[in-house]
This record gives C-alpha cells, structure tokens and sequence, in this order.
C-alpha cells in the first residue's frame, strides 16, 4: 500500500489553521497517487489542548473539522487524531478517526491512558473498551497510541500504525527508534509512527517519524526539528536498506529543541520582539544567541544595567557580544536608582549590614527596568536563568527570575558551557572571556557562585540523580559524592519549591523539567 506520511507543526487551538494544513496534505497526497495518509494523535487540535478539552465548544469543532476533512478524501483515505465524544454516554476518549469515500467509515480509541510526567490523560478522558484494525483494500492496519497497546497486535495484522505524538527530551528519539524497532522485529510487521513537529510553549516536538519493516529495521525517516513530507510503499519495506544516520551530539539536539522552542513560542503567540538583559555573564549571552539565531538580529534587544559591583570586564564582554551578533543594545546604569531605593529604605533598614536584601534589590530593580521596557514596546522578556540556579534557587524573585519564557529552565550551567562552545563552532559569537571566566551575579563586591553552591561538576551529577533518577539521600551519598555536600544541595532543592512555581515556563528538554513533568507540594515536610 502507498502511505503518505505528512509531519506537520500543528497550533493549539488553531482547529481551523490545522484543518488547512491537514487537507492541504491529503491533497499533495492524492497528487502522488497515495492509497492512505496518515496524521497523529490530537492532529486537529494540537498537542496537548489541557482543559481546553473540557470545553464542550472545542470538542465540537474538532469533530466538524474531521467531518469537512472527510468530503476532501475521495480516491484516498486519511487517519486523523481528534477527541472523540460519545453523544450517547457524554464520555471523551483520545481517537483516530479513518475517512475514505468522503466520510468517517470507522476509528479506534486509546484503551491504556498515560498518566505520568506531563501527561494527564485521566483527567479528560475515558480508555477504549477494545483496540480492533482497521480494514481497508484487504488489509488490517493495527493502531497503536504507544508501546503499552502492543500486545494487541495479531498475526493477522498487516502493518501497523503508531500515532503517540512524543515530546522531545534528550533521550526520547533513541528510546521510541530502541522501543519501536523490537515491537515490529517481535510481531514480524511493519510499524510506521508519525510525531507532531513544533514547540508548544514547554513542550517540543522533535519529528523524527520512523518507519520500520518487518526485521525492525529503520528503513525511513523524517527530518528533525522540520516539516517534512514522505510517501513509502509498505510491499517494498522488506528489502528497504537501513537508513544511514550519524548519532547527533546531545548538544547540537538541545541546541536545535532550544532555537524551535523560541521560535515557536513567539510565532504562535504572534510576538516577534524580544528583550533581555545582559549582564556579561554565560547564561544571558547563551540566550542572546539562541534568540538572535531563532528570531533574527533584528528583533533582539539587549539591556545592561551595571551596578556599583559590576567590573569593568563584565560590560565590555555584554557589549562585544551585542556586537558579534548584530543586535542592539542600550546601557541603563543603576547605581542612582539603587541608591535612591536605599536611601528609601533606610528608615527601616537603618543600620542593618548589608545582607541578601540589598544584593536582591538590584536584581529587582534589573527586572523592573526589562519589564517597563517589554510593557512599552511590546518586547517580550526571554528569562536567562539555567536549571542548575532554579534547582537551589539561586535566583531573585521579581528580579532575574521574571520573563515570558525560560529559555534555558531545563539546561544545566554545565551544559550552558557546552552550549556556548556548540555556538562558538565556527566563529566567535560568545566572547572568550564570558566562557572562562568564574560565574557571578556580581550582588557583592568578589562574589562568585561557588562562594555558596558546590563546583557546577558536582552540583549537577546530584541534581540529575535527585530530579530526574528519583534517587534518595542516601542512595545519592552511597555513589560517593560527600554527605554534607548532598545533604546541603537536596534542602535547597526542597525549601525553593515556592520559587519555581512562580517563574516562567519553561522549555523541556529532559525527562523531568520543572513545571508540569515535576509537581511537588510548596508546603512539606522533606
């Protein structure tokens, strides 16, 4: 059978945008003579609507859209994902509903619901009492929402369909090739599985839709991190040769989730300026670029805004970097502004010493400026700061901790320097110094990160085994790492839960991001 598989970058929401795009495939479809194309899960509405699917409105205009999709397939049949409602007993399930000869001649629901990380599929829907195949020209196709439905697949099945739509993480891609490869070697059957495209707010598609044949062998697949468009022909998979593909580097694939999830977040929004503050540092220069390749150099602007800490080589590094990258830049001292707040203050503070008080007002102040330039111009302020500071909560509340978007919430600091490197490839765009040199907020005078949190080395391999391996205390401590220093990084992980909920969102690129993937309570006892 000739399959068209379209991998497309779907808007929540945008029923009718995604109606367009959908129809406009099975037309470009229909033109290559294809006998079936395929959609994914939540084609028509985009992944993931949320509450939106509590909405009895938009289930509604799902279900027309499906009905205006099908008068568009004659010659031609399409399986497309849309929640399906059940009129009679008011129950919604995750479906793929199957079209040919203009109308809707069939469908299969999600029979094991996902209900872990990001996923809450038993908040909005009811599994399917069966998984049955679809029957179309004398074949079977068996559809599967992910591996746990596979072993309801039968010998009989001709080929088989995955429509799971997967979120990127680092290790997402290998794991469903691993997973997906070993379910067609196992049932001897071809297996096709179509992914979403295309960042929607903390969540990334990645692409990658794979086909396998009956060894398990990856005989195609589509771009990464792009639209793109295939047609196979399932008689001719067997002796398909393998695909040739060198294994990416971890880097340049979050390097490549990064610049999507910006790109998108302002596309779909419709935003197209951004702002942000640079202060010499890493993390805001690593932002810089990521934006500036995502949006263009036009459509960034950079704020410094030195304090009475700030060394001179901190300026010059921000403004090399808005020179190397084209942007514009304005300079905003505010060292009379903190002055004026102190002197403010002081009848209350007196003669209190200086303390995290005062270093945290020139962060606010910081936040206060970017955000009276975002409110005025429409700019919308990117967030700088990384995984490692959100975790211990080495980060001002209404200072750098404010923005639309955090860019880098789910990167490392020591992934940041790879990063940084990985955009350093060809050309320096980050300057040396800003690399090399020892981390600060620059709040006191000689401040360096490592003044109060462990080497970023060491802070991050406890940070992983504690966020995402779930490891406890003590199972950190038995892998070497020293007692106090395990015992010191988890309390600060615990007693700034309350920060993190009041940041931005934030792109995911692991499997356990903070945000909707991690949902601990503010107030407990750890």
């Amino acid at each position: 059978m000739k399959i068209a598989i379209p991998q497309i970058n779907y808007h929540i929401g945008d029923i009718s945008g995604n109606k367009d795009l959908i129809i406009a495939a099975i037309k470009k479809a229909k033109a290559m003579k294809a006998e079936l194309v395929l959609f994914p899960e939540h084609a028509i509405c985009g992944a993931y609507p949320q509450d939106l699917f509590d909405k009895e409105y938009f289930i509604n205009e799902c279900r027309m859209s499906i009905e205006q999709i099908a008068e568009q397939c004659h010659n031609i049949s399409a399986l497309i994902g849309c929640p399906n409602l059940d009129l009679e007993d008011g129950i919604l399930m995750n479906a793929m509903f199957f079209i040919y000869d203009g109308e809707v001649r069939g469908g299969v629901n999600k029979t094991i619901l996902s209900d872990y990380d990001i996923f809450d599929e038993s908040r909005y829907f009811i599994p399917g009492a069966s998984n049955t195949p679809l029957r179309y020209r004398n074949q079977n196709i068996r559809v599967i929402f992910d591996e746990y439905e596979s072993n309801m697949i039968e010998k009989t099945d001709s080929f088989i369909v995955h429509v799971g739509s997967t979120p990127f993480t680092t290790e997402s891609y290998a794991y469903r090739k691993e997973s997906l490869s070993y379910i067609a070697h196992k049932q001897k059957c071809p297996l096709i599985s179509i992914n979403h495209v295309g960042a929607n707010t903390s969540l990334i598609f990645d692409g990658n839709s794979m086909v396998f044949n009956g060894k398990g062998i990856l005989t195609h697949k589509l771009a990464a991190f792009k639209e793109d468009f295939i047609l196979i022909d399932t008689d001719r998979l067997m002796n398909a040769p393998a695909v040739k593909e060198n294994k990416p580097e971890t880097i340049a694939l979050i390097h490549e989730a990064l610049i999507l999830g910006i790109k998108d977040f302002f596309r779909k929004n419709g935003f197209t300026k951004a702002v942000l503050g640079l202060s010499g540092g890493i993390d805001s220069a690593l932002v810089a670029a990521l934006a500036t390749e995502a949006l263009g150099k036009e459509n960034v602007l950079g704020i410094l805004m030195p304090s009475h800490f700030s060394t001179d080589h901190s300026v010059t590094d921000a403004v090399d970097l808005a020179k190397n990258l084209g942007i514009a830049y304005e300079t905003l001292p505010i060292k009379e502004v903190y002055d004026a707040y102190i002197n403010t203050l002081h009848p209350v503070f007196k003669d209190a010493p200086f303390n995290v008080a005062e270093e945290n007002l020139q962060a606010r102040i910081r936040g206060g400026l970017v955000m009276a330039i975002s409110n005025k111009f429409g700019h919308i302020l990117l967030n700088t700061s990384n995984k490692s500071e959100a975790s211990v909560g080495y980060g001002t509340l209404y200072g750098d901790l404010c923005g639309s978007l955090s860019v880098l919430g789910d990167v490392y600091k020591t992934d940041v320097y790879k990063l940084s490197r990985y955009i350093n490839r060809e050309r320096e765009i980050i300057p040396e110094n800003t690399i090399t040199k020892a981390p600060s907020a620059e709040l006191r005078p000689g401040q360096k990160d490592q003044d109060s949190l462990p080497d970023y080395d060491t802070l991050d391999a406890i940070l992983k085994l504690y966020l995402e391996e779930n490891q406890s205390q003590r199972e950190i401590i038995g892998k070497g790492y020293a007692p106090e220093v395990v015992e010191k990084t988890l309390r600060l992980v615990n007693r700034n839960e309350y920060k993190r909920a009041q940041c931005p969102p934030i792109l995911k690129i692991s499997k356990k991001a903070f945000g909707s993937g991690r949902r601990m309570p503010l107030t407990a006892k750890l």
